[in-house]
């Protein structure tokens, strides 16, 4: 029962954190993992790695990590006539081209270690596995008026997983570890209404949406093996984690195959960790998620139609197959039955890379490269609008920072890069198209009461036994809030020929989101230095409602993004505190999607995508703050010219110098 309440309360705390990366499976378990790739099962130094292999509490020693990250998905899908594609339509009006609304989700995490005896050590993690979400505003499976296109459509799974470790130390070569762990999925739908309403395609149409919040909980178990070779330059390790048993959906009996079941899927894989040098770790991971075992994931769901019919002579839309309409249902395909349709997932292979460099004494910095392709099918994308987990590729970057020999801080930055998978002739939709890119930051602290083996794989209990050098390099992350201040009326985006005299516009700009920026720089001397970096201004989003001639509105987003050059000057003015200032060049694009919709239905002729691109100069302000040796907070005022348009980033952050 004390697990039980420890999973539901961190639940709670995590409760908005959904994102999909692996499939659903986060890349790596801590951030420092997600800085390297996602590795870990042969090389793992805080306590979150016991969750990728349980073998590696032997070396940490006693410590604990709390952390939180920030993830930014951008989803998007589109339906039918939404995907802009001749003859894409379908026949019973499922229409759109949506993005997701909720773009960041918080998640922590946290985990302690300590050894019992020189061979057996005992740790906790809690972490967060992954999840789904969208939200989409514009509801695409509307068809007929049912639901309301007003009425938002989507899910929201978030699933933490609690290891309970313990590693024994066979020699000084080998280890073995063991977890039992213990599981919580949170999930809900809504606005999908159509669903429950199609004739014969549910068990229970009652539990199939709209029934918010429902929880189910499971244990498993994960078993690990570490193996040191090469007078422990090479390190191989091997992980299992069993299939987790969960409890049922009850309030989703009607969505998931076998009434509500959706168990956490086995997982395993190998990894190799070489140290070439004292201060240098290349680390590499295979693992294999076998999501096509679990009915509710992997069961096909609605696919490329069998029979067809044309459409104006240029395409063909699908017909119905079973079990949708009242024609020779299959009722063991019915959402919620043992075989009831699923995600139709495939199993996924994922492949890890990751580097970490001792520049310094206090400083690590790393990097990392993640491939899994992606496991939905292409025939297979219709029910995959909820969750487009179609990701593929993810670029990362990390530092950790020692402050003292008991307190380290590690940063990382995680690109998810964009990939879409779009197929027509889908049953009953016509044409789908699904996408997602993501960022991701993280930061954490670790405590370290009694050391492990160090970075570099050896017992040094003090940062004076390491001593590479020092350089004038620093790099740093900053997050704020961006404005676009100059912001033209997205009514312009009619054209000419559908201005009537006499209509009348309602228009709502939101013109301000979360920014971000990634920096490196050098400093030539205490005053003066020169600064490199990127920065994503995120998304400006304008409606205009017009109710003359008739009820029509336009929709418009648009994306800002800079490289940028720079020299930065630092003035000191008391002690630990400085003004900054910078002046330089901006290399900016700018990407504007306009959509109208005229009397509820989507207009596809009238979408516009327009892109810019120019280099403007650049400046800001702001004020620095050395808290440690080497590490600064940062607050600064930015301000872009992006096509005639004034653009500010007010953001706060770490610099490292190193």
């Amino acid at each position: 029962m004390k697990i039980k309440l420890l999973i539901a309360a961190v639940s709670v705390a995590i409760s908005g954190s959904a994102v999909a990366t692996n499939g659903y499976f986060l890349p790596g378990f801590g951030f420092r993992s997600q800085g390297m790739g996602g590795v870990g099962i042969a090389y793992g130094r805080d306590s979150l790695s016991t969750a990728a292999n349980p073998a590696n509490v032997v070396n940490l020693g006693m410590r604990a990590d709390l952390g939180f990250g920030v993830f930014n998905p951008e989803r998007h899908a589109a339906l039918g006539a939404g995907t802009g594609v001749a003859g894409g339509a379908s026949p019973f009006g499922f229409s759109g081209n949506v993005e997701s609304d909720l773009k960041y989700f918080v998640v922590p995490e946290m985990g302690m270690t300590m050894p019992l005896s020189e061979k057996l050590s005992v740790g906790m993690a809690v972490a967060a596995n992954g999840g789904m979400n969208t939200t989409f505003a514009d509801n695409i499976f509307s068809t007929f008026g049912v639901p309301p296109r007003s009425e938002k459509v989507g899910v929201d799974m978030m699933q933490l997983l609690v290891p309970l470790s313990a590693g024994y130390k066979l020699n000084e070569d080998h280890a073995l570890g063991a977890s039992l762990v213990f599981a919580a999925t949170r999930f809900r739908a809504y606005g999908l209404r159509q669903f429950a309403d199609f004739t014969n395609l549910s068990i229970d149409p009652t539990r199939v949406t709209n029934n918010g919040f429902d929880y189910s909980y499971g244990a498993g178990v994960h078993l690990g093996w570490l193996g040191d070779f090469m007078g422990d330059r090479l390190t191989l390790g091997l992980n299992y984690s069993s299939r987790t048993y969960m409890t049922k959906f009850d309030k989703y009996r009607g969505l998931f195959a076998e009434q509500g079941d959706f168990d956490i899927p086995e997982n395993y894989g190998i990894g190799i960790a070489f140290k070439p040098v004292k201060n240098l770790v290349v680390a590499a991971d295979i693992m294999r998620i076998n999501y096509n075992d679990i009915a509710s994931i992997g069961n096909r769901g609605p696919g490329t139609a069998i029979a067809n019919n044309a459409i104006d002579g240029v395409n063909a839309i699908p017909t119905f197959t079973p079990p949708f309409g009242t024609a020779n249902p299959d009722f063991a395909k019915q959402l919620g039955a043992d075989g009831g349709l699923g995600f139709g997932w495939d199993n996924q292979t994922v492949y890890k890379l990751g580097v970490q460099y001792g520049v310094s004494s206090r400083l690590q910095v790393r990097a990392g490269f993640n491939y899994g392709k992606s496991p939905i099918p292409d025939d297979q994308v219709t029910f995959n609008t909820l969750a487009p987990a179609v990701v593929e590729k993810h670029y990362s970057l990390g530092f950790t920072y020692k402050a003292n020999d008991n307190l380290e801080l590690t940063g990382t930055y995680m690109y998810v890069a964009s990939n879409v998978q779009t197929n027509c002739v889908q049953n009953i939709v016509g044409c789908v198209q699904i996408d997602m890119h993501q960022n991701v930051f993280g930061v954490s602290a670790g405590w370290i009461l009694d050391p492990g083996l160090s970075e570099y794989g050896d017992t040094a209990s003090s940062l004076a036994d390491y001593e590479f050098g020092t350089s004038n390099f620093y790099m740093g992350l900053g997050l704020g809030r961006s404005k676009a201040s100059e912001w033209s009326d997205p009514s312009a985006f009619y054209s000419t020929s559908s201005a009537v005299a006499g209509q009348t516009a309602r228009v709502a700009i939101d013109d301000t989101n979360l920014g971000w920026k990634v920096y490196g720089g050098y400093s030539l001397n205490r005053n003066i230095g020169i600064e490199a970096g990127f920065v994503d201004f995120q998304d400006v989003v304008s409606s205009a409602g017009f109710t003359l001639p008739t009820a029509r509105s336009v929709y418009t987003d648009q994306k800002h993004e800079a490289w940028t050059l720079a020299a930065v000057g630092t003035l000191p003015i008391f002690k630990d505190f400085s003004l900054i200032g910078k002046l330089g060049m901006a290399s900016w694009k700018s990407k504007m999607k306009a959509q109208r919709i005229v009397q509820g239905a989507l207009t596809q002729a009238a979408a516009e995508i327009v892109g810019k691109e120019g280099a403007d100069l650049f400046y800001g302000a702001g004020l620095g703050y050395e808290i440690l040796d080497g590490l600064s907070l940062r607050a600064e005022w930015e301000r872009f010219d992006i096509d005639d348009e004034n653009v500010d980033l007010l953001s706060a952050g770490l610099t490292v110098k190193f």
